[in-house]
């Protein structure tokens, strides 16, 4: 199965709601599990919305703690939509041995082309090298003297060792370059008809495409006019959608406010350009942050609280 439609199913059937009470539950014991718990709820917002990178960079501490294979699972998913499948794939070769070869990972491993048995191979390799050294050399066969007087090339000790290491080396190499050419995936599907951009801006078709996480195709439909009435909801869509494709920038978002200081999407715009001035490393952020956690009744204010009192 391809690594992009697996984590699709991940996210689409993965049971979050019981894997939160699975923490809670174990909150009720031990106070890592309860900090953990209300992390998590924070990482399913985020993923409800669409914020595949921050939701990936906050679940990482979790995945190091002893939890069920399905919080690997999401966390997987969520860093193949964050970052691609070569990340996922670091993510996936960081876990322990015994969470790689969970069965519940089965489908990871093959989309991954994982096999059970390359998890010894790191050990085998260190078996072989620490074999070569103490392996002793066999007896040199006996040299029958001769009235020549060639000159007689010897190799010694530390050669012959330096020798077999390298040739090891290069096994081991070959093994490597083996195990990535599995991996490339097989793109022979047929892409989806694009859409075509229209004069007006057909909003209810732009909001179901976003829905569906498809920006390229809302993109090309956001290039219209907005109808009369609509025109803050199409420069919302136009923003998020900027957003997810990496287009755009805290000017944009700033122009926005100022455009429409009375809009219904002011909460969403400001935690889109809070998180765009923190990555950027502007202290403009805990201004605009403390904006969203005030926004009483919006999904990002209590996220925006949470990542306020973090620092």
């Amino acid at each position: 199965m391809d690594v992009r439609t697996l984590a699709d199913r991940e996210l689409a059937e993965l049971p979050l709601i019981d894997m939160t009470e699975w923490l809670v539950r174990k909150g009720e014991h031990d106070p890592t599990f309860r900090l953990v718990a209300n992390e998590f709820g924070v990482v399913t917002t985020l993923l409800d919305h669409g914020y595949y990178i921050e939701a990936s960079e906050r679940i990482v501490p979790l995945l190091g703690m002893k939890v069920p294979a399905a919080f690997h699972r999401l966390g997987l998913a969520l860093e193949v939509k964050a970052n691609g499948k070569k990340a996922a794939k670091r993510r996936f070769r960081s876990f322990s041995p015994a969470v790689i070869g969970h069965a519940d990972l089965s489908d990871w491993r093959n989309a991954f082309k994982w096999n059970k048995s390359w998890l010894g191979l790191p050990l085998a390799v260190g078996l072989g090298l620490v074999a070569l050294i103490f392996w002793p050399d066999p007896a040199p066969p006996p040299v029958t003297p001769t009235a020549s007087d060639e000159r007689v090339i010897t190799v010694t000790e530390d050669e012959a060792l330096a020798k077999r290491l390298e040739e090891l080396e290069q096994e081991v190499a070959r093994l490597e370059e083996a195990n990535e050419a599995l991996t490339t995936e097989d793109k022979t599907s047929e892409a989806p008809k694009a859409p075509e951009a229209s004069a007006v801006v057909p909003l209810g078709e732009v909001e179901q495409l976003v829905s569906d996480k498809r920006y390229e195709e809302a993109d090309v439909l956001l290039a219209g006019k907005a109808k009369a009435g609509q025109e803050q909801a199409v420069g919302f869509y136009r923003l998020l959608v900027d957003n997810k494709l990496g287009e755009a920038d805290i000017d944009d978002y700033a122009d926005y406010v100022n455009k429409y200081p009375e809009s219904g999407y002011m909460a969403d715009v400001l935690w889109m350009k809070g998180i765009a001035e923190k990555k950027a490393g502007d202290d403009t952020y805990r201004t605009t942050l403390a904006e969203v956690a005030a926004m009483d009744g919006t999904y990002w204010a209590p996220i925006a609280k949470s990542v306020l009192e973090e620092e």
